[in-house]
């Protein structure tokens, strides 16, 4: 079920982008680990374009959290792309997209566009990505339901708590962090969920798409 890990592709992907908003460096490397958790065959397809991929999961500077039906809306583009037989790297290109756009779902700091929080929560992120793991999490998209509205509208209702309990740990006015961001702390704590729940939410949105259009997409013959 899981496809093969991707240390090369990682390294590319993490050293070739410049830094703004969940960094595109935290989005690339979240997206790149999703790829281990897919079908072998669709990890192929994905390994086959990187640069279309690493185009739709960096995203753009400051951009604003995507609403649960904005997510939806793009996991239905992927699928009229895969009935139209669309070129696959304009197929891997839009995974790429929704991989960013589940990623923000899932980001504390993310409620609206930039803010004192989201920036310091960011920057965080940069300074402890080599401290963040995947943890084991379900994989509610391997059987069941084919829509994706419900697991959606629970990571959002998640990421709006987390935000709160976050903000405890912030002062906006200033823009200082409140207390220690160590190893120990909410704040890390935060940060290593959300790093892992993004992870794992993009691999269940890409399994989904598998089960439901995967015989529609042109598969690279592998190595």
């Amino acid at each position: 079920m899981l496809g093969r890990p991707v240390p090369l592709l990682c390294a590319w992907l993490l050293g070739c982008a410049p830094l703004w908003s969940w960094s595109p460096k935290v989005h690339e490397a979240q997206t790149a680990k999703a790829i281990r958790m897919v079908p072998q065959r669709m990890a192929v397809l994905l390994r086959a374009h990187p640069q279309a991929l690493l185009e739709g999961a960096r995203g753009v500077a400051n951009d604003q959290p995507p609403t649960v039906e904005q997510v939806e809306a793009q996991f239905r583009t992927i699928l009229r792309l895969s009935e139209e037989r669309r070129r696959p790297e304009e197929l891997v290109r839009d995974l790429g997209v929704l991989a960013h756009q589940v990623q923000l779902l899932t980001d504390p700091s993310a409620v609206a566009g930039m803010s004192p929080l989201r920036e310091s929560f960011e920057a965080y992120a940069d300074e402890r990505l080599v401290h963040l793991l995947v943890t084991q999490e379900p994989y509610w998209a391997v059987k069941g339901n084919l829509e994706p509205t419900a697991a959606l509208r629970r990571l959002l209702a998640v990421k709006l708590e987390r935000n709160r309990r976050l903000l405890d740990h912030f002062d906006g006015g200033s823009g200082r962090r409140i207390g220690p961001w160590d190893d120990l702390s909410l704040p890390f704590a935060q940060l290593q969920l959300a790093f892992s729940n993004g992870v794992h939410a993009t691999a269940n949105l890409w399994i989904l798409l598998w089960r439901a259009a995967g015989d529609q997409w042109e598969i690279p013959a592998g190595p």
